[in-house]
């Protein structure tokens, strides 16, 4: 171990170990980031090149939709308030919001795909281009959230070391950031 000049011991390799978890996070949310982009370029031509393709409104639910989209909204705030937060209780109370609000989007969405799947004129992922479109995009990201509370609940019970919360974080904001084109492309952006 080295000796810092203030005299604490191992300081930099706790450094060096928070470096590595932040730069092994961007890694891997730049290859995730690959995997949301080829989603998002898919739909956007299956759309255009579609003879008719449904407008959103007449099957789903904006309301609901937005309830979840201002969820996730106050989970980033919830979960950069567990980043900066210094006293582990804080920090732990500030990860249990954000906990609370996927569990909440996650059942949003569960709701949307219940409700899709048993209305009269229902949306299935084997019902077409739109149904299987919507259930891929949404689908994905409702995974990344899942694995996200996941990860969440297990920083938690470890007792949320603050460079652990901050490599969890990065993933958190871009669950987030993923689910605004998600949003504006299918619930908002209307038919041609």
């Amino acid at each position: 171990m080295e000796q810092t000049a203030t005299g604490a011991v191992g300081a930099p390799a706790a450094h060096g170990a928070a470096h590595v978890g932040v730069a092994g996070m961007w890694t891997f949310l730049a290859t995730d980031a690959m995997g949301f982009g080829g989603l998002f370029i898919a739909y956007a031509v299956l759309r255009v090149r579609a003879d008719a393709w449904p407008d959103p409104r007449a099957h789903l639910e904006l309301g609901l939709a937005a309830a979840m989209t201002l969820g996730l909204l106050a989970s980033a705030f919830t979960m950069t308030q567990a980043a900066r937060a210094t006293e582990a209780r804080a920090r732990l109370g500030w990860l249990a919001a954000t906990i609370a609000l996927g569990l909440a989007f996650l059942g949003g969405e569960l709701a949307e795909y219940r409700r899709l799947w048993t209305a009269a004129d229902p949306v299935r992922i084997g019902s077409g281009l739109y149904g299987g479109t919507f259930y891929a995009l949404t689908g994905y990201h409702g995974l990344h959230v899942l694995a996200g509370v996941v990860c969440l609940l297990a920083v938690a019970l470890r007792g949320a070391r603050p460079r652990t919360v901050e490599v969890v974080a990065l993933y958190w904001h871009f669950v987030d950031l993923a689910w605004m084109p998600i949003f504006t492309f299918l619930y908002l952006m209307p038919t041609r």
